[in-house]
């Protein structure tokens, strides 16, 4: 099975674990698949950058915050590497991913029939 990461089987699961609680997934512009990671610990954020196949960006804030490191991957990419995250992420994470795989504006150009992944459903109150 080839994988959309940079990584094995193994590091999938580390990003998954990281992606649940640190990472924001949204729409670039309304139609391309994101995923963005910002944190303050350096060597966490160029691992998940080494496995996105992205790079390092660093943001500056005045006193007293703290430094922060990005890393940033849409489109085509990042919409496989969610895929591939899916059955890895608990209840909130799934429907949002779910959400911006099978928005109309992402499918424009696209042949995918199908969401990939488990199917979503909804927990009960």
């Amino acid at each position: 099975m080839t994988l959309p990461i940079n990584g094995t089987r193994d590091d999938l699961i580390w990003l998954a674990g990281l992606t649940e609680g640190e990472a924001t997934f949204d729409a670039h512009r309304g139609r391309y698949p994101r995923i963005r990671v910002q944190m303050t610990d350096r060597d966490t954020v160029e691992r998940v950058a080494h496995l996105l196949g992205t790079s390092v960006r660093l943001s500056l804030r005045q006193a007293p915050s703290s430094p922060t490191w990005n890393a940033e991957l849409s489109g085509d990419r990042a919409a496989d590497i969610m895929a591939a995250l899916l059955p890895f992420m608990g209840s909130r994470r799934s429907q949002r991913i779910a959400e911006i795989l099978a928005a109309p504006a992402y499918h424009k150009g696209h042949d995918r029939k199908t969401l990939p992944g488990p199917p979503i459903t909804s927990i009960a109150a």
